[in-house]
Order: C-alpha cells, then sequence, then structure tokens
C-alpha cells in the first residue's frame, strides 16, 4: 500500500467510524408493541440519525460531481463536519432540542461524503461504520469510567466524544493529507436517475419504514424484516451488475446482524481488539480474493451455526461464530465488491444500522420490579433464548443473496445468459 492510498483508506476509516459513532449514539425513542410477556421495539433515534446523514451525503456527492469540484472541496466539507460534531457533542448543557442531533446527523453526513467519494475510500468507510454499528457501545464501556446512576439520567440528544479526541484528531490530520495528496484532482459526476434514486431512496424508504412501525399491526421486527428484504432484493434486480452484488451483500450482512446473540456483549479489551482486527484483516483479504460470494457464504455458516447450537443447546459454537467468524465474513464480502457507485455506498449504509435495532426485539418483559431509581439495573429486559426462527430466516435470507449474487456474476461474465451484460473492466 502507497503513501496515497494510505491516506484514502484513513480518510474513509476514520470518517466512517466517527459518522457510525455519532449515528449509533444518537438519544432514542422506542416504539414498543408487548405481546405474551415479549417486548419488541425499535430506536427511532439512531434510524432517523442514519437517514438524515444519508441523504446530505446523497446531496453533497451529487452537488460536487454536478460542477466537478476538485476533491479539495469535499475536504473541506469532511472538515466542516467533523467542526460540527466536536462542537455539538461539546455542549455543556443537556439540551433535549431536536436540533442537537439533526445537527449532528448533517455532520455525520458530511463526513460520509468526504470518505466515500474516493474509490480507495469505501472499503475502509464500511470497515470503519462497521466497527461503531458492532462494536461502538463496547468499546464506550471498555475506555469510559464507572459512572453514576445520575449520568444515566442524562436528556442529552447526542453523544459524548470525551475519550475519542485522538480519533478526532487523527481524522482532521487526515483529511488535511488527503488534501494535500489528491486534493487538486476532479470530482466525476454520479450518473443520474438510479443511482440518486438508490442513494436517497433506500434510506428514506427505511426511515419512514421505521417510523410506521409505532402505528402498524403485528410485530414491528417482523414488519421491519419483511419489507426490507422485498425492498432490497427488487431494488437488487434493478441495479448494474456492481451494484447489485453489492446490495446483496449488504443485505446478507445485515441480516446476520440482526440476529447476532452477542453483538452487545463480548469479551475485554483484548478480545474486542481481535475482533475489530479480524474485521480488517477480512477486508485486506477481500480486495485480494474477489469473491464476494464467499463472504456471503462465510455469513450463512455463521448464522447456521447458530441455529444448531440455538436447536441442540448449548451456545459456545455459536458465539465463538458469530464473534470471530462473522467479523471476518464481514470485512471479507465488503472488500471483495468495492468500489462502486458512492451513492449506492451511502444509500445501503443505513442497512446495518436498522439491522443493530433488532437486538432489541428478541426481548422479554421482566415484569414484577420494583420501579424507581433504588431498583436501577439496566436488565430490565433480558435477551431471549428462543432464537430459532430468527436464525433459520436470516440463513435464509443470506443464501438467498449468495444465490442472486452469484447468478448475476456469472450472467456478467456471459452475455448470452437472461440477465447478462459484457465483461466489465476492473473497478
Amino acid at each position: 500500500m502507497n503513501g496515497r492510498a494510505f491516506v484514502i483508506g484513513a480518510v474513509g476509516l476514520l470518517c466512517g467510524y466517527l459518522s457510525g459513532y455519532v449515528i449509533g449514539h444518537t438519544r432514542t425513542n422506542f416504539a414498543v408493541v408487548v405481546r405474551d410477556g415479549r417486548a419488541s421495539w425499535f430506536g427511532s433515534g439512531p434510524a432517523s440519525a442514519a437517514v438524515i446523514a444519508a441523504v446530505v451525503a446523497v446531496g453533497v456527492v451529487v452537488l460536487l460531481g454536478r460542477f466537478r469540484a476538485r476533491y479539495l472541496v469535499a475536504v473541506a466539507a469532511g472538515m466542516a463536519g467533523l467542526a460540527m460534531v466536536v462542537a455539538i457533542a461539546a455542549l455543556q448543557s443537556a439540551g433535549t432540542w431536536s436540533e442537537q442531533w439533526v445537527l449532528g446527523s448533517i455532520g455525520a453526513g458530511l463526513l460520509i461524503a468526504a470518505a466515500v467519494l474516493r474509490p480507495g475510500g469505501q472499503t475502509w468507510f464500511v470497515v470503519g461504520s462497521m466497527i461503531a454499528v458492532l462494536y461502538g457501545a463496547r468499546i464506550d464501556d471498555s475506555v469510559e469510567l464507572s459512572r453514576r446512576y445520575a449520568d444515566y439520567l442524562s436528556t442529552r440528544t447526542v453523544p459524548d466524544l470525551p475519550d475519542s479526541w485522538p480519533l478526532l484528531v487523527a481524522a482532521l490530520i487526515a483529511l488535511l493529507a488527503a488534501g494535500f495528496v489528491v486534493g487538486r484532482e476532479r470530482i466525476e459526476p454520479v450518473s443520474p436517475g438510479r443511482a440518486v434514486a438508490v442513494g436517497a431512496g433506500v434510506p428514506l424508504g427505511a426511515g419512514a419504514l421505521i417510523w410506521l412501525v409505532g402505528v402498524l399491526p403485528g410485530n414491528p421486527s417482523v414488519t421491519v424484516a419483511v419489507v426490507a428484504v422485498a425492498g432490497v432484493v427488487a431494488v437488487s434486480w434493478w441495479l448494474p451488475r456492481a451494484e447489485a452484488v453489492y446490495v446483496l451483500t449488504i443485505l446478507a450482512i445485515s441480516a446476520a446482524i440482526a440476529v447476532d446473540p452477542v453483538v452487545g456483549v463480548g469479551p475485554d479489551r483484548i478480545g474486542l481488539s481481535i475482533q475489530i482486527g479480524v474485521l480488517a484483516a477480512g477486508a485486506l483479504a477481500g480486495t485480494v480474493w474477489r469473491v464476494p460470494v464467499a463472504g456471503i457464504g462465510l455469513c450463512a455458516l455463521v448464522t447456521l451455526g447458530g441455529l444448531v447450537s440455538a436447536l441442540v443447546g448449548g451456545s459456545a459454537v455459536a458465539e465463538l461464530a458469530f464473534r470471530f467468524v462473522l467479523p471476518a465474513a464481514i470485512g471479507f464480502a465488503v472488500g471483495a465488491c468495492l468500489p462502486v457507485s458512492p451513492l449506492t455506498v451511502i444509500g445501503m449504509s443505513v442497512l446495518p444500522v436498522v439491522a443493530r435495532l433488532f437486538e432489541n426485539s428478541r426481548a422479554t418483559w421482566q415484569s414484577g420490579l420494583e420501579p424507581g431509581w433504588t431498583a436501577y439495573t439496566p436488565d430490565t429486559y433480558a435477551v431471549t433464548t428462543r432464537t430459532e426462527l430468527p436464525l433459520a430466516a436470516a440463513t435464509v435470507v443470506i443464501l438467498g443473496c449468495a444465490a442472486l449474487a452469484g447468478w448475476r456474476l456469472r450472467a456478467a461474465a456471459d452475455p448470452g445468459r437472461p440477465g447478462g451484460q459484457p465483461k466489465m473492466p476492473p473497478e
């Protein structure tokens, strides 16, 4: 990896993590449905923040491409987003006004735009955002001191970043270096029509779905899963081969994240570091061996192992697979199918955020506990162990994504097949 590639990758990784951190830590309100002792709910906060950030990023990318601006303008936009996030997070007053998290989401969107415009930064942007989505809460726990009960009552609507200043400084340095290395290069216009429709349409559709689950009948987790899978598969049929494979890959990854039984818990700092390292190593391997179907297949093996463990009893195999094999599978699959259009990357960045919310839908309501701060325990909701049906559904979805992605790749190699197209040069 030369210096130019390293700088672009650093911008993608750091901006991806920081934007994902801001989105994932947005204060949330819940749409709750309780039936037969089981509670399902989805947080509107992270979903809303992800939608706003994605739409802002799409607008910035389209605008910069329309005027064929130099990448230095994108660097300036990224630095403005970084400053916005830092300024809002540094506010001393608690504040409950919605403008705080809206402005934070706009800052995250500017960071996303700066990260995905360069093809070499896309893989590392997704890796950084995945680290924030999967491990952000655990990273907080590993660096924060014990908190007083009063700290849990904060009404802030944006995350604090007191322990992230090294990353903030590193992101600033990476952006400045990128401006020096590639700042004079022009940003190519994005193709109108489908790319813009996917970049803005998928986030807006996901946001509308999350906002509606509180009034729709039935279990919100089932509603979100069915509609999201059907919609994303339909979008993949509408897109060119490279974009379609990436869309199906992110859908498969999101399905695995949605049923991950250990996504919010895990080993100590060393184990967490290993998981992050495995994710990055998988991405590096994917950029060398460009076989995205293999990465999707690894995700299917992980969920299948979880299903077998749930059926026969015991959790050791499932925990090992989800903690260490899944990060490798995610990294490999992403590295193998990028780069694509930056708008496609932006549009699909919302899906892992939505999938992460499924952790809250696998819960049992523990009634009869004494209310009030004297009985404060974060275990009022306990994760249920009845996960056979979600794991089976996720496995079917992932295998379907692998089959569709494989079909699109074979069809592209053989123009005579239905849906085939001439071979495309390496991207």
